[in-house]
This record gives structure tokens, C-alpha cells and sequence, in this order.
């Protein structure tokens, strides 16, 4: 930027790449002079749709691809610290490992977060991760022996004790304290605030200077961050970079007695069907799928996504839809997992239900760099299903990337993939040029499938609708 340290910022979307990256901003000394405005259009917040907004999250440093394992053990250390005012305190973190299964012929991504985990402990000097607490399992015996449960799902993989997870609700509302305690007056969180457009002024240089919003006000910034989430894609085209894909999970009740026989169980997921059920809360119990999830394709004016280029007509972009039941398809899916892994628990009702949209990539790299169509527009976002574990320290790595600052290694992976790049990525997966599902080796389920389609599929008389989580 031209004018650096820009003298107001404005955040769009108060999930995880938003608000680390206000609080990064507010501990940098460089930005003491900088007005920080963040903007979300959920009526309150924490934003009850956002992804980031959920009763548990995993933490783990178990990645096939080694930068994000080490960036999430950076992050792990401070999820450790269970201090009051720190990310694991008042009761925010939990620690009871992480187990990961597949079956034959298909742990390709498996094999190489267990090659990673076991690298990064014995490089680490300071015994963030203890060797000790992973371990290969092999059949089904020792996968019921490492997880507790009386199922099992997969027939071979691994557990890593040093892994846990973290109640997300809590962790971003507590992230919103620490902005406006430490923010002051320098800092505005405005919730119930829609994005019609960028605004962008009409010279040669396609300048961004900010939002217009569906009220007609206008925002001027120095510099406009977006970091929607899965909104990101219906607010700028991004040229087939993000999509917005719908991924299912339910609760259910259980038992006083169910809960304290599972409340210290490690997490578990089959990689090959993306099936997984995270430790129980409240006596609710969470079953979900990481898969390639659902699109919903709608078509959006050319000049709301591009604004200022001379062309019309529409373009077609899958966006989010919230507070809908999910599909029949779903709960069938996301019942076989219970009947897996706790088979008395598989008829049991659905107390709630969600459809939770990701920001895919094609190869699920976050998307952290530049737009290089409008200066001083920058992108946060292309979580892809992964980006929470990164709470604690993704803000940093943000404006580093807004200074040019950096890792080299972290800008490669998170750069604005070329034409050429994208479809070759495409056409490694199998399929055509079309980015329809992201391929980075950890989701499962079927593929391709189209939100409209799914749910037009019919319950039988018989059948009990779940009930839609409050949005």
C-alpha cells in the first residue's frame, strides 16, 4: 500500500480470520493510529450461521500437508493455556486426542498426517508433542481400545493423545470481549450490517474504498478486508477460487451416566466416509460429516460481483442457506455413523440439526493474499473446513501477509492461483474444469451433490423430520 499504516480498516465477517485479525491489529504497535471497524451481517453475534460458531471444534496438528502442522502446533500451545483471559481458559480447551481411521486403499492422506506428527515431535525441542502418545492402530480391536466406543469405524489408522478440542461459541465470543475491552474507542463491531457491493472508484485503477451496504450507507476504508467465510464468494467474484459448500450435523440427547463415560474420549473420524463424532457436551451429543458437502448455486448480478468492469449478465456462485433441515440423504448418513460407532444411540431422536457452510478451495489452501484486480482489497478466507484450529494465531499470519511480511512458504500455498493452475488442479481430480468439490485428500462422502436436488428427496410416512437448529 501506498499510504501505510492505512488510518481505518474495515473487516468484513466477525468469524475466526476476522477477529484474529482485529486482535492482531490492536497488539501491533504499527497500527496505534488505525480506526478498526468490523462488520457482520448476523443480528448478533457470535454470528449463530457462521461456521466458526458451533458447540466443538478439533484441534490437532494432524495434516497430510506440513505447513498447516506446524502453524497448528504454533497455535496448540496457546490453546494449552488455560489461564482465564488466554484461548483454553475457563474451560474453553480439552485435550482427550484425536483418532483417525480409514479403511484399506484409501489413507493416502492418513499415512501422511501420521508421517507429519510423528516429524514434528521429534523435531520439536520443546515437547509440544509427546512421541509417546501416538500410536498406530491395527484392526478394529485396537481402534475400540483407543476410542471407547462399542463400534467401530474404519479397520486401521492411528490415535495422538496430544490433540483435543476446543468449544468454538465460546472461543469466538470470547475473542469479541477481548476486541472491545482492549479495542476501546478505536475499534467499532457493528452486527445486522449486510454488503450489497464493494465500493470502487471509477478510475483506471479499480481502487477499492470500501462497502456500500443494503441500506444505502456507505463505509469508507483505507483498506477492506473480507473475511466472510462462505459469504466471501457472493460478495466479489473470485473467479472459481471459493465455494460455498454445505456440510450436516445433528445432536442428540444423552444421558448423565452417557456423558461421563464419553466426555474424555478422543475425537474420532473416518477419513473415508468423513464421518466423525467429537466428545459430548451438556449431555448433547454431535455427530458430523467433513465431506464435499452440498452446493447451492444462485445466480448473482455480474456488476455486484465485479464492480466497475464493463460487463453485464449474471454469474452463477453457490451461496449459503441457513436454518434449512438437512437433507434425507444426510440424516441416513449421519445415522449409519451412529450405528457404527454407538449402535443403542442410532434411533434416538435429533434434538437439532444444521447445515454449516464451508469456504472450499479446490485444494484446501486458505486464500490469504491480495485481490489483484481491486487495490487495497484484501481476502481472509477459504477456511475449508479447517481454519478454527488456527484461531489464536491466523491473525498474525494476516497481516503479516497484508505487510508483504510473510512466510514465503505460507504465501505460496495461500496465493490467487493462476487460470492455468486451477485447472490443473481440476483436472487432477478425476473431473472436468468446473470447481465443484475440494479435493485436499481429508473429506469423504459423496461427491457433486446439489443442496435443491437432495432435498427434494422424500421422508416416508414413518419418518421423523429433525428439528432446524435456531438461527
Amino acid at each position: 500500500m501506498s499510504d501505510f499504516p492505512p488510518q481505518h480498516i474495515l473487516i468484513v465477517g466477525a468469524g475466526v480470520f476476522g477477529l484474529s485479525t482485529a486482535l492482531s491489529l490492536l497488539h501491533n504497535p504499527t497500527y496505534n493510529g488505525t480506526r478498526i471497524t468490523i462488520i457482520d451481517s448476523s443480528p448478533t453475534l457470535p454470528n449463530p450461521s457462521g461456521s466458526s460458531v458451533d458447540a466443538n471444534r478439533i484441534v490437532r496438528a494432524d495434516y497430510a500437508h506440513k505447513p498447516y502442522a506446524q502453524l497448528a502446533l504454533q497455535a496448540q500451545e496457546l490453546w494449552r493455556d488455560r489461564s482465564e483471559n488466554a484461548w483454553g481458559g475457563e474451560g474453553r480447551y480439552h485435550e482427550p486426542g484425536f483418532v483417525l481411521t480409514a479403511v484399506a486403499d484409501q489413507d493416502a492422506y492418513l499415512a501422511g498426517a501420521l508421517a507429519n506428527v510423528r516429524s514434528l515431535a521429534q523435531e520439536d525441542k520443546r515437547g509440544r508433542i509427546d512421541l509417546r502418545k501416538i500410536q498406530e492402530l491395527h484392526g478394529r480391536d485396537e481402534i475400540r481400545r483407543a476410542t471407547g466406543y462399542e463400534g467401530v469405524s474404519g479397520d486401521h489408522g492411528y490415535a495422538n493423545f496430544n490433540s483435543g478440542w476446543a468449544n468454538a461459541e465460546a472461543c469466538v465470543a470470547h475473542a469479541l470481549r477481548r476486541i472491545r475491552t482492549e479495542g476501546g474507542d478505536r475499534v467499532n463491531i457493528r452486527p445486522h450490517t449486510r454488503v450489497q457491493s464493494l465500493l470502487v472508484s471509477a478510475a483506471a485503477a479499480m481502487e477499492c474504498m470500501g462497502v456500500k451496504l443494503a441500506t444505502g450507507e456507505q463505509i469508507h476504508a483505507d483498506l477492506t478486508v473480507l473475511a466472510a467465510g462462505a459469504w466471501t464468494p457472493s460478495l466479489v467474484d473470485l473467479q472459481g477460487r471459493c465455494l460455498a459448500t454445505g456440510q450436516t450435523m445433528a445432536f442428540l440427547d444423552i444421558t448423565q451416566e452417557e456423558q461421563d463415560a464419553m466426555g474424555n474420549r478422543p475425537t474420532i473420524i473416518n477419513q473415508s466416509s468423513g464421518m466423525f463424532i467429537i466428545p459430548p457436551r451438556d449431555k448433547l451429543l454431535k455427530v458430523a460429516r467433513h465431506g464435499y458437502g452440498y452446493r447451492n448455486p444462485v445466480k448473482i448480478p455480474m456488476q455486484t460481483l465485479r464492480p466497475g468492469a464493463a460487463t453485464s449478465g449474471d454469474l452463477e456462485v453457490s451461496v449459503p442457506d441457513v436454518g434449512v433441515p438437512i437433507p434425507l440423504e444426510a440424516e441416513e448418513a449421519l445415522r449409519g455413523a451412529l450405528r457404527e460407532l454407538v449402535p443403542h444411540m442410532a434411533d434416538r431422536p435429533f434434538v437439532r440439526t444444521r447445515i454449516c457452510w464451508y469456504c472450499d478451495t479446490p485444494t484446501g489452501d486458505f486464500l490469504i493474499t491480495y485481490h489483484p484486480a481491486y487495490k487495497h482489497l484484501f481476502l481472509a478466507t477459504g477456511g475449508s473446513g479447517h481454519g478454527f484450529k488456527f484461531f489464536p494465531v491466523i491473525g498474525d499470519k494476516i497481516v503479516a501477509a497484508i505487510e508483504g511480511k510473510v512466510e514465503p512458504e505460507l504465501a505460496e500455498i495461500w496465493r490467487w492461483r493462476s487460470e492455468d493452475e486451477l485447472k490443473e488442479v481440476m483436472r487432477s481430480q478425476g473431473g472436468g474444469e468446473e470447481f465443484i468439490a475440494c479435493a485436499d485428500g481429508s473429506r469423504g462422502g459423496p461427491k457433486g451433490m446439489l443442496l435443491a436436488e437432495e432435498m427434494k428427496r422424500k421422508r416416508g410416512p414413518t419418518e421423523r423430520k429433525p428439528a432446524v437448529a435456531k438461527l
